[in-house]
């Protein structure tokens, strides 16, 4: 299992220490911390995909933030934040030789819960409860 904090990084200038990760073929790896353009969820998970095919993807992508204040503006990626506004993510990725197809996203809070609290998981906390080949079921939890 990996664990790495990449950032704050945008997902692009991400890519190389993402596939340092992936070259290892652990069972899990996760990822936290990392950037992506607004709206573009699906097609970073697509990229994935077709990059790590060994592999299944799962993303938590929080509210959107401004990369001007929220880096003071020296960090702020040029590729696809037209906007300047972007996700804060965690990524899980579960190996397909280990885990069967289809984890379950368990949401982290309760409806009837405290849902003043619950903006501060958005894109920081990923729960998957996932089966292993073997039918043991295992609880993931990739948390910023």
């Amino acid at each position: 299992m990996i664990s790495w904090n990449l950032g704050p990084l945008g997902i692009h200038v991400a890519q190389p220490y993402v596939a340092q990760a992936m070259r290892k073929k652990a069972a899990i790896v996760m990822l936290q911390e990392t950037w992506i353009p607004r709206g573009s969820k699906f097609r970073v998970q697509r990229d994935f995909r077709q990059k790590y095919p060994e592999y299944k993807c799962y993303i938590a992508a929080g509210s959107d933030i401004d990369l001007v204040v929220d880096t003071d503006g020296d960090q702020v990626p040029s590729d696809g934040y037209n906007d300047r506004r972007a996700h804060i993510t965690v990524v899980t990725f579960l190996h397909k030789r280990v885990f069967r197809p289809k984890a379950l996203v368990v949401n982290w809070h309760k409806p009837r819960g405290k849902k003043a609290l619950e903006h501060m998981v958005h894109g920081r906390a990923l729960w998957l409860d996932a089966m292993t080949h073997e039918g043991e079921r295992i609880s993931i939890i990739n948390l910023h």
